[in-house]
């Protein structure tokens, strides 16, 4: 069966297709097999907030090599040096693993914010290294990419079921979560499977975040990107809705930021940026049965960062002091 993957960037992941942890529904995720100890990137530094190379076990789902934007070492890299952002700036990343990682394995492409989906530019050319020979990798007919079918998947909710209907913590555990080393999540879950959902209130203080290329390379912020989705765990990790930070800033009060989680006339669960009217109640029927608000940070850079790792409530909130996410339930 894996045969059939064997093109570039075979696997398209975002918020509704082949949803595999709970994608940002800025991002794009593009994922080759691979199986060869190594390999070859030829590609052009795309137009996005931020992007990155990821291995990942196929067995496990766990990460074991990395690379974002700003360790490309070439003079060329637009989030390193101060230079005029084009779609011809190219990079090229030999990689080389560890004799022991011979098995087939999923190599993940991310990017945030891009100017279209892949960024204004074409994806990077893949060539392996097999039997002392290169071998290009021939990109998939965009008309016509395998498919994976995984959303029949039933949702795990030993991931985060002590968190049901409580403040915001990172995962319990990150096991089968295609984790990404430069992420930070917090998730706030609510059990509905009684329908006694009405609405929620989130308050917290916004951080800085990455405005330009140019602002990158003078890491000149706090977070690279930041934003708060809703997310339906009735299925299988599926992103409901997200608003990043630009957004966010844009409705914001003294650096402060207030979100209503309310239901449209469908019953679907959604962010509200505006205050409510005073003859609104919030009175919500939907018949989801487990969802939740999942507030993420890319390459955060500052002391009152989401943690890496679960902790108890108090120590969150000491850590992240204004910056912790509260939730109100209603």
């Amino acid at each position: 069966m894996m045969k059939d993957f064997y093109c570039a960037w075979c696997l398209i992941s975002n918020s509704t297709l082949l949803n595999v942890e709970w994608p940002d529904s800025n991002s794009q995720y593009y994922g080759t097999i691979i199986n060869t100890t190594r390999f070859n990137l030829n590609g052009y530094f795309p137009n996005t907030r931020y992007f990155s190379f990821e291995l990942y076990s196929i067995d496990t789902w766990e990460p074991f090599w990395d690379i974002h934007d700003t360790e490309i070492n070439v003079d060329t890299n637009p989030y390193l040096y101060n230079i005029n952002y084009t779609a011809n700036l190219s990079y090229n990343i030999d990689v080389k693993l560890d004799d022991k990682y011979n098995e087939t394995y999923i190599l993940l492409y991310r990017m945030y914010l891009g100017s279209d989906l892949t960024g204004g530019v074409e994806l990077p050319d893949i060539s392996i290294y097999k039997n002392d020979n290169w071998e290009n990798v021939t990109q998939c007919d965009t008309t016509n990419r395998p498919t994976i079918n995984i959303q029949d998947t039933q949702p795990n909710y030993l991931l985060y079921h002590s968190n049901e209907n409580n403040n915001f913590y990172p995962p319990e555990s990150t096991k089968n979560l295609f984790i990404n080393d430069d992420a930070h999540y917090m998730v706030a879950f609510y059990n509905n499977t009684n329908e006694t959902f009405k609405w929620a209130k989130i308050i917290f203080k916004l951080p800085s975040y990455a405005e330009s290329m140019y602002s990158i390379v003078k890491k000149d912020y706090e977070v690279r990107y930041y934003s708060i989705s809703t997310i339906d765990l009735s299925q299988p990790r599926q992103t409901v809705e997200t608003i990043h930070d630009v957004i966010l800033q844009e409705h914001s009060m003294n650096g402060y930021v207030e979100l209503i989680v309310s239901c449209n006339e469908d019953g679907k669960f959604l962010l509200h940026l505006d205050p409510p009217s005073k003859n609104d109640n919030h009175s919500c029927i939907t018949k989801t049965s487990y969802f939740g608000v999942l507030y993420r940070q890319l390459m955060p850079r500052f002391k009152n960062e989401i943690p890496k790792h679960m902790m108890s409530n108090e120590t969150l909130e000491k850590i992240m002091n204004i910056y912790y996410p509260e939730i109100y339930w209603f």
